[in-house]
């Protein structure tokens, strides 16, 4: 196998041009253009706007074939598309793998699904089938269907850490089609990310001496912070600034149908604990004549394109089929013209600042997956469950590890592909079966008895398993049909493509060089021959085999299936957290600039894993329901209802008041909308009260002057200047000092060069990145110093980077903010996020050993004795109250202004949406100047600034996402035939009614 990574590279550059066979094609490739374009030509000649259609597809096309992918939000009708999601919903719930990692469908095995023609439109629209068709240069079938359904997770795994599909010698397409788990809403997280115009390249080959041509699975990844740089370095080519894109396509109002270059486009799915579960579709395009085979559904009603795509259609040429649906390709076309946000637009969702630097962190700290196997092994020992679930665990967790197999120019490594995903996303029930065909107690034993080996020796053991697995293979005859672990699959094909399997497996066994990959070999291999000897009927040597490789695999994993949980678990990331952050020191934006004594950045990512680590445990997943709990009495009567909050308000507000909530004596108080934050009055605001000629004029100044530059709004220009200082800081102070031996600067100089470089047009120039890493601001700057005046100042300047409202969207926030509905959803949103949260804080105190584990939540809710109790007692803060009036409502005025809908028209779906907003326009984006403290009376340093997104607002953004458009159409009055008290009753604890 490879010594070595391969790099990605021009065409013109590649050892072997003549082994990959989309070089070869391009003649073919241009005329099946050609009669394309004559075929959607003909068909728009006749429509009133078929110049516009004509430039649309080649628009499309053509980002396509710039960008490597091409993304439409809500292709398919809302009503179609949820026929075909509950379609999808009860097959994946039946039928599914249940993985470690995923829940697992091939859509082959499900005929019904694939039957239904809704279903077949979410992946194969003639839209979309077109585009991939005229990208690929001819004749297109789907030769792989699955889906797939993830939760919020923190994991880098060999599936879903940066990568590209398949073989190098030829090119596959997908499309994949996401949208929120048991929703019509697209996707909220998990989302497909991308290198935009990575595609241009090609993997570099092998090549041995004798003139062998090769590739292998290794060099389709980017495991390591040197391969993200590598990848990072070979997009910055195709850019002028030199600067990383990372397109993640989450937070998108309809489900979301993306084309990409899978085999060329370097890419992978962000798996992280922020946003909601993710649904998605995934349909494998190939050329017709590479000879990979086709899916292989049965005769498919309705459309014959569909059953070209999936099965062996009726005879008639694919363009024939193709040019029969151009009445459903010009509509979408029409769409793609004229209707803003059908094609989703990239730069929209790219990643920035502490995003992308979060984003960079993850990928280059490499595969997480042995931290997140030993998580769950430990908390079933914990739980006392049998020792077979957790055994079954274990080989859940393995399947889904690294094996570097090989990719050859004749493509043969297809036919091994289906038993590799059938081993691969085996059901716990189908693996437990095998499990118990052997005798486990012997097994068990023998993981106790030899001593350490090295990987190499182990290695061998498994390839000389192996070798005579494959001798005894390579002479059977495979007697019995394929079992239920197979699908849809035939005997024959089953047979043919475990042969190919196990001969591969035996060709890279004896060069695994980790346990990790190790084990990964041995429980593919064990399930192997378990499946070969069910097919092959191999006896008693058969069975042999299949006994040592589970004695193998045992020897490994056993001793990981007593591990158990630490008491404590991270403590001493808890004990950072709370030197930085705690009951006086609030939060890092706090400490910073109210107290002088920032942390440095590495603290503050280790912080926020805290944080993330923490929300991911303590919110609500909605099961059971919320009517089920302790609420559901309460939702039947808005009065009952706000009383009840205002209850258990009162009894907790002193502890509210000291993080953050303001004492006011009526409920009605904290639904206050503050209009002196809409961006015109906080910008009339600075202008009057900065002093002139500050270090926070200076700033104001750059702001103004990018923003009339660029044409965009002050939030927006701030947001871009505070991005730029954050990662240019060194350079700045750098350009700025006289010399080592200089006095400390002032900030001011720095400020006023930056103000000059924008008004020159040069605030991008400045020293060239050796590397496309992403930079961490502040880290290594010499210090600036400044009075503590001037550092307050200057952080009042930049906070107009959250301040992106209009005064019109806070006119309407306020009406919403009295809107009964909107009140009741925001309250027992509220409430059932705390009667949640209750069931499981005693338990995390009790884990932690401490109730300070609970202090990254006072916005949302306090501990009513305190945080040096053992006594665990939630109530709301009523401070989140004003925080979702001041920062959510104008955004879902936003989205009614958007829709030039009235209040009145306010519904489920818009405050949905108005959610969403609120988190992509920024609102929760944070400036934070690294101020510290000096010997000198009321003088600080500031060693740079710092862009960040609130850990929690991801999930918690989901969180509301989901649950106040829930309440909001419970409330009783939405209800046919219920009554609820007027709005203007007054109950007796002093508020309205909602």
């Amino acid at each position: 196998m490879s010594p070595r990574y391969a790099p990605l590279v021009p065409a013109d550059e590649v050892a072997s041009p003549a082994s990959y066979r989309q070089l070869r094609r391009e003649r073919d490739g241009t005329r099946f253009r050609r009669e394309m374009e004559a075929i959607i030509d003909r068909a728009c000649r006749t429509e009133a706007d078929g110049t516009v259609l004509r430039n649309a597809f080649a628009s499309l096309s053509g980002n396509l074939a710039a960008e490597g992918a091409l993304s439409f939000a809500g292709l398919v009708p809302p009503e179609r598309f949820d026929r075909a999601r509950r379609a999808y919903d009860s097959s994946i719930d039946t039928r599914g793998s249940r993985g470690s990692l995923h829940n697992y469908l091939n859509v082959a095995d499900a005929g019904s699904l694939v039957d239904n023609p809704e279903f077949r439109e979410a992946f194969a629209h003639p839209l979309l089938v077109a585009l991939v068709a005229y990208a690929l240069g001819g004749p297109v079938k789907i030769i792989d269907l699955r889906a797939k359904d993830t939760q919020p997770i923190d994991v880098v795994a060999r599936d879903n850490t940066l990568h590209v599909d398949n073989s190098p010698f030829m090119d596959e397409f997908k499309v994949i089609v996401t949208w929120t788990m048991g929703s019509g809403r697209g996707p909220s997280g998990q989302g497909l990310t991308y290198l935009p115009r990575t595609n241009r390249l090609l993997r570099q080959c092998f090549v041995n001496d004798d003139g062998d041509v090769w590739s292998d699975e290794d060099s389709c990844i980017f495991p390591t912070r040197d391969r993200v740089d590598e990848a990072l370095a070979a997009q910055a080519r195709f850019f002028d600034d030199g600067l990383p894109r990372v397109v993640h396509l989450q937070d998108i109002a309809a489900p979301c149908h993306t084309i990409f270059a899978a085999s060329r486009l370097v890419h992978h799915r962000y798996r992280t604990s922020a946003g909601g579960p993710r649904s998605a579709i995934m349909a494998a395009f190939h050329r017709t004549d590479e000879g990979t085979g086709f899916l292989g559904a049965g005769d498919i009603p309705g459309s014959a394109l569909d059953r070209f795509l999936l099965a062996t259609g009726d005879g008639r040429p694919f363009l024939e089929l193709l040019a029969g649906e151009m009445p459903r390709i010009v509509a979408a076309l029409r769409a793609a013209a004229s209707r803003p946000g059908f094609v989703v637009d990239p730069d929209r969702h790219l990643l920035r600042d502490e995003g992308l630097r979060a984003w960079y962190e993850r990928l280059s700290a490499g595969v997480s997956l042995d931290r997140l196997r030993r998580a769950t092994l430990a908390a079933a020992a914990d739980d006392d469950a049998p020792v077979v679930q957790r055994l079954v665990l274990r080989m859940q967790y393995d399947l889904q590890g690294a094996l570097n197999m090989p990719l050859y120019v004749d493509l043969r490594e297809e036919v091994r592909k289906r038993a590799r995903i059938v081993i691969r996303e085996m059901t716990p029930e189908h693996i437990r079966d095998i499990v118990a065909q052997q005798d486990l107690d012997r097994v068990l034993r023998a993981a106790v008895a030899p001593p350490h080996q090295p990987v190499s020796e182990l290695a061998e053991e498994l390839h000389s398993a192996l070798v005579a697995l494959e001798r005894l293979m390579s002479t059977a005859v495979a007697s019995r049909p394929a079992g239920p672990v197979w699908g849809s699959t035939d005997g024959h094909a089953a047979a043919l493509s475990l042969r190919r399997f196990i001969v591969d497996l035996c060709r890279v066994a004896s060069d695994i060089a980790d346990s990790a990959s190790l084990a990964t070999g041995y429980v593919f291999g064990a399930l192997g021959s378990a499946l070969a000897d069910d097919l092959f009927d191999l006896g008693g040597p058969g069975r042999e085999i299949t006994a040592r490789l589970f004695g193998m695999y045992a020897r490994l994993a056993a001793p990981s299936l007593s591990e158990r949980r630490p008491a404590y678990p991270e403590k001493a990331k808890l004990d950072t957290y709370l030197e930085s952050v705690n009951e006086e020191r609030q939060t890092a934006k706090l400490a910073s600039e109210i107290w002088f004594e920032a942390v440095s950045a590495e603290v503050t990512a280790r912080n926020d894993d805290v944080v993330r680590a923490l929300v991911r445990r303590v919110l609500p997943s909605g099961n059971p329901s919320p009517e089920s709990g302790d609420l559901g009495p309460l939702l039947a009567d808005p009065a009952v209802l706000s009383a009840y909050y205002w209850k258990r308000v009162v009894a907790a507000k002193p502890v509210a008041v000291h993080f953050g909530a303001a004492d006011l004596d009526t409920l009605d108080g904290y639904f206050g909308v503050t209009t002196g934050r809409s961006l015109p009055a906080a910008v009339a605001r600075l202008r009057e009260e900065t002093t002139p000629g500050s270090l926070a004029d200076h700033l104001l100044r750059s702001i103004e002057r990018l923003a009339l530059l660029r044409g965009q709004s002050h939030a927006e220009a701030c947001r871009d200047v505070m991005s730029r200082l954050a990662a240019h800081w060194p350079d700045l102070v750098r350009r700025c000092q006289g010399g080592p031996d200089a006095a400390p600067l002032p900030a001011g100089r720095i400020l006023s060069t930056f103000h000059d470089s924008i008004s020159a047009g040069e605030e991008n120039r400045g020293s060239r990145r050796s590397s496309p890493g992403i930079p961490a601001p502040g880290e290594g700057s010499p210090e600036v110093s400044l009075t503590t005046t001037e550092a307050r100042e200057l952080a009042r300047v930049y906070m107009l980077a959250r301040l992106c409202f209009s005064a019109e969207e806070f006119r309407i926030a306020q009406l919403l903010a009295r809107n009964p509905r909107v009140r009741y959803a925001i309250l027992a949103t509220h409430l059932y996020l705390v009667s949640e949260v209750s069931r499981s804080a005693s338990d995390l105190a009790d884990d932690w050993g401490t109730a300070q584990i609970l202090m990254p939540f006072t916005e949302a809710f306090v501990n009513r004795s305190g945080y040096s109790s053992s006594v665990i007692d939630l109530a709301p803060n009523p401070k989140l109250i004003t925080v979702i009036c001041n920062n959510v409502l104008p955004a879902v005025a936003g989205e009614l202004i958007r829709r030039e809908a009235a209040v009145d028209e306010l519904d489920a779906d818009i405050l949905a949406d108005g959610v969403r907003a609120a988190v992509q326009r920024g609102v929760f984006s944070v400036t934070i100047g690294l101020f510290h403290q000096t010997d000198l009376p009321e003088t600080v340093s500031l060693s740079g600034l710092s862009r960040r997104v609130c850990p929690a607002v991801r999930p918690f953004g989901a969180f509301c996402q989901r649950w106040l458009p829930y309440f909001f159409d419970r409330h009783p009055e939405s209800q046919p035939g219920v009554r609820s008290c007027s709005a203007s009753h007054k109950i007796a604890v002093g508020t309205s009614c909602c």
